[in-house]
């Protein structure tokens, strides 16, 4: 019975609404960045991830609000929140680095959900047959693979790592065109060290993409999405940017192992 209790009271708290401040409370968290962090992998795929979650919550409470739908609702919202449980909460620490920096430690829910620009309720009307509908179809969704979290994250950082190291073979590949003499001599060098060091971890990426490709992802296999990133007239470059790509090989971030890395820590 305690169990159950409790169980209840955490589904509760998870779809409670987002708390209003009197001038008398500390002001909430303003985020350093706006927008979505295309240029962060990472923090991409969080933002999109606690998104979701977020919207699972509005719709719980929406369904609870009716008396004869709480049973269900709980019965299914409960196993699928303490299974996302920790997935939530890594989506939180990092959204929380990266819009709130040194504060990070500060940021809770709502200012994350502003931070993300997140609606607070849901547009489907109180008693819609829409409501309805997506009351009554929600133990069926949240069977679904995009709900579940932990192994969108980890497919997602896959296809990162794979999509960064099909670029850098493309860059290669293209700037060994425009760069002559010293120059090129130089790119293939670094890009040989490169390769060795990264071989093995974007051979990991490959591997397990091809068995097991995502299903929020940007095309319908790995093939395809190769064959997409080979159109893409942005990696074809230019002299200046081959010397940029040249320098960028040497340098720590340059690493598969870094492409779906964590936002860092700062220090206030």
């Amino acid at each position: 019975m305690r169990r159950h209790l409790a169980r209840v009271l955490l589904a509760l708290a998870a779809v409670a609404p987002a708390p209003t401040f009197s001038q008398d409370e500390i002001p909430p968290l303003q985020p350093r960045e706006a927008g979505y962090a295309f240029a962060q992998p990472r923090v991409l795929v969080q933002q999109r991830l606690l998104g979701l979650a977020h919207g699972v919550s509005l719709l719980v409470s929406a369904c609870m609000d009716q008396p004869e739908r709480i049973d269900a609702t709980l019965a299914a919202y409960v196993p699928w929140r303490e299974a996302q449980e920790n997935s939530i909460a890594l989506a939180q620490f990092d959204l929380s680095r990266h819009y709130f920096g040194p504060r990070a430690a500060e940021a809770r829910w709502p200012d994350l959900v502003r931070a993300l620009n997140l609606r607070n309720r849901l547009e489907l009307a109180p008693g819609s047959d829409e409501l309805a509908a997506a009351c009554e179809t929600l133990p069926e969704a949240l069977r679904r693979p995009r709900y579940d979290l932990g192994t969108q994250f980890r497919q997602q950082g896959l296809l990162a790592e794979a999509t960064a190291g099909i670029e850098a073979e493309l860059r290669w590949t293209r700037c060994r065109e425009h760069l002559a003499g010293d120059e090129r001599i130089l790119l293939d060098a670094r890009y040989a060290v490169w390769r060795e060091i990264n071989e093995p971890r974007l051979q990991r990426a490959t591997t397990a993409l091809q068995s097991d490709w995502p299903t929020e992802a940007p095309a319908e296999s790995l093939s395809a999405w190769q064959e997409l990133l080979n159109r893409d007239l942005s990696l074809r470059g230019r002299s200046v940017d081959c010397a940029t790509f040249s320098q960028q090989l040497k340098q720590p971030r340059a690493a598969l192992r870094n492409v779906f890395a964590p936002p860092p820590e700062q220090m206030p």
